[in-house]
């Protein structure tokens, strides 16, 4: 006698019902551009609602590195108002800060080669300015590096 099949589970359902709201409302990333990219790294399929799925993750990647940014951007501005030299950029070990009388080696904010820029708010008080060095931050921790080798230095 063949498998009697068994009832779909509670998780089965919900994909599906996901899946099947994803024919009518699109995602922020138009069909056109997801076709696209889709043909271009050699994966051709008709249905919209795995293309929809698709362009719905890559939203969420954008935003979830944009909020990154964001993050890294107000930690680099709050700690570049609270430093007395208010530079902005990467405080290294070993380095003598500026204007230290003491003689001993203390933090010193500097800019971090390779990220563009020291990373400060020149008369943008009130406004967020997100910089090559927070985006380069934010994907760092998804595994991309951002710096430019050592040959174009």
């Amino acid at each position: 006698a063949p498998p009697v099949p068994l009832p779909p589970t509670r998780k089965d359902v919900t994909l599906r019902e996901f899946l099947s709201t994803m024919e009518d409302h699109a995602p922020i990333i138009p069909d056109a551009v997801t076709d696209y990219y889709l043909s271009l790294s050699g994966l051709s399929t008709s249905d919209v609602r795995l293309k929809r799925l698709l362009a719905l993750a890559t939203q969420k990647f954008i935003a979830d590195i944009a909020a990154d940014a964001y993050q890294y951007s107000r930690i680099r501005q709050n700690s570049s108002n609270a430093a007395p030299g208010g530079g902005g950029g990467v405080a290294v070990p070993g380095v003598p800060a500026v204007g230290g009388g003491s003689g001993g080696t203390q933090m010193k904010p500097v800019a971090r080669p390779g990220f563009g820029g020291a990373g400060g708010t020149g008369g943008t008080a009130g406004r967020t300015v997100l910089t090559m060095e927070d985006l380069g931050s934010a994907v760092g921790e998804y595994g991309v590096n951002t710096r430019r080798p050592e040959f174009y230095r």
